[in-house]
């Protein structure tokens, strides 16, 4: 489609959020092919839709990524950024909410408000994101607009209010009625034809218009009081046309439509309604214009873009997804990433069409575009002229709530597993990668199961490797309780050079936090002082290995009070291994403790669900600290937790409040393990090792 030069005014950009399997992508799709922009109409069944290219997304038919396609209507152009509506890839929505203006919920009409709707409308609420609401699948079995309206009313502020009537449901929906206009739309063999309001709908028409109206001129004073003057008589509808843009600009009204994606019924009523009433380009809010540091969508104006998604290529490169927030990009262009301290120079700008990359000559304020095989940017990043100072902040993402242990599934892939993990990681904000010091472990973490599985599953596919997962060895630590005098010596003198170190230890508790407290109290030359440090280095070497389950040794008052030492065979590796000795024998005789890492948790559930939350945490060894109540009927408890029994709490909590429940955790202390449970541990280790144990004994 061969493009001409829009301005901020005649440019629409919207997001599409909702539930999953609520057919966002088939609407993107719909609405493209009504338009033009694409030659037929593709399926997420067929893995064949424009916006679900990645292999991924057509083997679990669910978008993973934000995808981005482009259309021409009436003279505007409207960019769609289809986001997903799984969880676990909310944080494509938070990105993408940075590139547009307005946005498309999308309902399904046999299914009503889901949790991906609420999470949905949450996340628009609170970036303050004017917003239209699409009832899809109209022609489905059980499709109960009413219903669905009704539902929408109850669950949300402001009250959605209807802009369209359905002609029809389920099996005979067949086209919509224009409540602002008043006019309906027939859809038959492919073709669209406008004619008179059906007569049985006519009361209906009356009764919902009047609600429409009456929000649109809540948005505007003087017409609100000539509404009330004269029962809204004398009110034209071009004044209703602009009170309910008004309205859903600045958040006040959201109107409701509804539409057969898979059908082709009701999408151009919907293009004309995102031309007619949603906010354009050039309608930026105050606030995102002080978080653009000042700059306006002016295509005049000092360049200036945000990049908003990144993906990888092995072929193509780094692509880079950026929403001009100023000025007009060109090939060749050289701008500033203030967020790395780097020059950028621009190479070929295009327009995504999905997978597809349409070259264009510029890119003007308020559009959104690509770029591939910038150097440093990543999602979050602003390039801008060097001159022009831009700092904006990144976007607020979700709290990574899942974690993982990620190694190399073939030996001696680990090197390569990893460098591939990293370049996901910049494709990715909500996808973290950090070594565990104390287990050594890698551990990947991100936004759920199917997350990290979908993550390497791309791995696999784009870099040839592949990685697998496994619950995270918990960082026990350990500790002894009591106290211990050992004399321990390492003398050998069989053939060669003889060696010899003899060190005598007491061992004691220090406080909580302190590592190990070392104390050189030798009166005397019983060991020379040259060998003192090394006694302490076996020592140290020795809690780091553990006497209970392998775990390091903590909070520890040593304590070298005697010794002796050999005139030639006296050597620094000999008091090593003596220190080592002697500690390992001290701690198992001061009684030694194990220590589990406690996490400090905080559930946000609806109320209906506390209690079963509260027996969760509670059968999790957990100590439930209070319970408080938020705005919404939903309840935030608090409480700690041992890490051991975290990691099965997200599916968990998934499972138990149908994904509306959330939570944070954060490291608290460190505390004893109970006796019971320690026992079983030690045990379970000493099997495992048994070999090692041994020897060590």
């Amino acid at each position: 489609m061969n493009m001409a030069r829009f301005t901020p005014q005649n440019i629409r950009n919207v997001a599409i959020l909702g539930h999953s399997h609520d057919g966002k992508t088939s609407l993107a799709e719909a609405l493209l092919h009504s338009a033009g922009a694409i030659p037929r109409l593709g399926s997420t069944d067929a893995g064949s839709a424009t916006m679900d290219f990645d292999p991924e997304e057509q083997k679990h038919h669910i978008s993973i990524g934000a995808g981005v396609a482009h259309l021409e209507w009436k003279g505007t152009k409207i960019n769609l950024v289809d986001c997903p509506g799984f969880a676990d890839f909310i944080g494509e929505a938070v990105g993408a909410l940075r590139a547009v203006e307005a946005a498309m919920l999308v309902v399904g009409a046999n299914s009503g408000v889901a949790v991906g709707t609420e999470a949905a409308w949450e996340l628009l609420s609170e970036k303050g994101e004017p917003r239209l609401v699409v009832v899809n699948k109209m022609d489905k079995e059980n499709a109960d607009y009413p219903g669905v309206l009704r539902a929408l009313q109850e669950a949300f502020e402001p009250k959605p209010v209807p802009l369209h009537l359905p002609i029809g449901s389920e099996a005979s929906f067949r086209g919509v009625v224009d409540l602002l206009h008043r006019k309906a739309y027939l859809y038959e063999g492919g073709k669209v034809t406008e004619g008179p309001i059906p007569a049985d709908m006519e009361a209906d028409v009356e009764t919902y218009r009047t609600q429409l109206v009456e929000a649109a001129c809540m948005a505007d004073d003087t017409l609100l009081e000539h509404y009330l003057e004269d029962e809204g008589a004398n009110i034209s509808d071009e004044e209703i046309v602009r009170a309910t843009h008004e309205g859903i600009r600045r958040g006040l009204v959201v109107p409701v439509m509804c539409a057969s994606a898979t059908s082709e019924i009701g999408e151009l009523q919907i293009l004309d309604a995102i031309v007619e009433l949603m906010p354009s380009a050039a309608e930026q809010p105050a606030s995102e214009a002080e978080e653009h540091g000042g700059l306006v969508p002016d295509p005049d104006g000092p360049p200036a873009a945000v990049c908003f998604k990144t993906t990888a290529d092995p072929f193509v490169g780094r692509i880079s997804y950026l929403k001009v927030i100023s000025g007009t990009l060109k090939p060749e262009l050289q701008l500033f990433n203030t967020a790395r301290n780097q020059p950028e120079r621009l190479a070929a700008l295009s327009m995504p069409l999905g997978k597809a990359l349409q070259p264009v000559a510029e890119l003007c304020a308020g559009d959104i575009g690509t770029i591939t095989k910038l150097a440093s940017t990543l999602t979050g990043d602003v390039l801008a002229a060097r001159e022009v100072a831009v700092e904006v902040h990144a976007p607020g993402l979700p709290v990574r709530t899942y974690q993982m242990a990620v190694s190399a599934k073939n030996k001696g892939e680990e090197e390569k597993v990893f460098a591939g993990l990293h370049k996901l990681l910049d494709e990715d904000p909500t996808l973290a990668l950090a070594r565990e010091d104390t287990t050594h472990e890698q551990i990947l973490s991100g936004m759920g199961d199917v997350h990290l599985a979908v993550n390497l599953e791309k791995l696999k596919r784009k870099y040839g490797v592949e990685g697998e997962l496994h619950f995270p060895r918990v960082p026990y630590r350990e500790t002894i309780s009591g106290t211990a005098r050992v004399d321990k010596k390492h003398k050998k003198q069989s053939g060669g050079a003889g060696m010899y170190g003899h060190c005598v230890i007491e061992v004691g508790p220090a406080p909580r936090d302190t590592g190990l407290q070392w104390e050189d109290k030798i009166f005397g030359g019983s060991i020379p002082q040259n060998f003192r440090p090394s006694v302490e280095k076996g020592v140290r070497k020795a809690m780091e290995e553990g006497v209970l389950v392998g775990s390091p040794i903590v909070d520890v008052h040593v304590r070298l009070v005697d010794g002796s030492t050999h005139p030639v065979d006296g050597k620094d590796i000999a008091f090593q291994i003596a220190g080592s000795m002697a500690m390992r024998e001290a701690c198992r005789e001061a009684h030694p403790i194990l220590l589990e890492p406690i996490m400090s948790v905080t559930v946000t559930v609806p109320e209906r669900f506390m209690g079963d939350v509260m027996s969760l945490l509670s059968g999790k060894r957990g100590k439930v600290g209070g319970v408080d109540s938020l705005p919404g009927s939903k309840s935030q408890v608090t409480g700690h937790v041992p890490l051991k029994e975290m990691y099965e709490f997200p599916k968990e909590l998934r499972s138990m409040t149908q994904g509306r429940g959330s939570y944070t955790m954060e490291m608290s202390r460190y505390e004893e393990v109970p006796a019971h449970v320690a026992q079983a541990l030690v045990e379970q280790y000493q099997k495992d090792n048994a070999g090692k144990v041994a020897q060590e004994v």
